[in-house]
């Protein structure tokens, strides 16, 4: 395999998801804000049995975004100082915290959404359909092959 191949697939992916991030903190939310307020939305949105939302804590969010405890607790402060969530104690567990969305974080979260949907829609009216979902594709494999290595390497990291 030609070596400057690989380097420039990657140099493509990295500035992919560099331009992506860009657009993405475009708006009022920060990329981690925004994933955190609809991980939140999702999570008190699905409800359960009795229909009631379901709590989320720090260390659901933690997991689910593979960020750090910290991480998650510095885009919490900043989403509260703005007003976007609420922290309360849990009424089954005192000790623990719940976290909910205001009526401006739901706002927010769904002007960001739809911010995203227009980006959608603008990428595929310039790619066009056939090559909408030729890359679609790709990136399903690259992302397979991602995982692979990352099975394969059990943890390690390349150097």
């Amino acid at each position: 395999m030609d070596e400057r191949r690989g380097v420039k697939l990657l140099a493509s992916c990295i500035n992919m998801r560099t331009k992506l991030n860009q657009l993405l903190s475009n708006g009022n939310l920060t990329r981690g804000e925004y994933l955190v307020l609809r991980h939140i939305w999702q999570s008190n949105s699905g409800g359960n049995s009795n229909g009631q939302p379901q709590p989320v804590k720090a260390l659901y969010l933690s997991e689910a975004l593979e960020l750090s405890r910290p991480s998650i607790t510095r885009l919490l402060n900043a989403l509260e100082r703005k007003g976007l969530i609420k922290r309360s104690i849990d009424l089954n567990d005192r000790r623990s915290i719940t976290i909910t969305l205001t009526k401006n974080g739901i706002a927010e979260l769904n002007k960001a959404t739809g911010r995203l949907e227009k980006l959608a829609e603008k990428l595929v009216e310039t790619l066009g359909d056939d090559d909408t979902d030729r890359l679609i594709d790709l990136v399903d494999r690259l992302a397979v092959i991602y995982q692979e290595l990352l099975e394969e390497q059990g943890g390690e990291r390349y150097e």
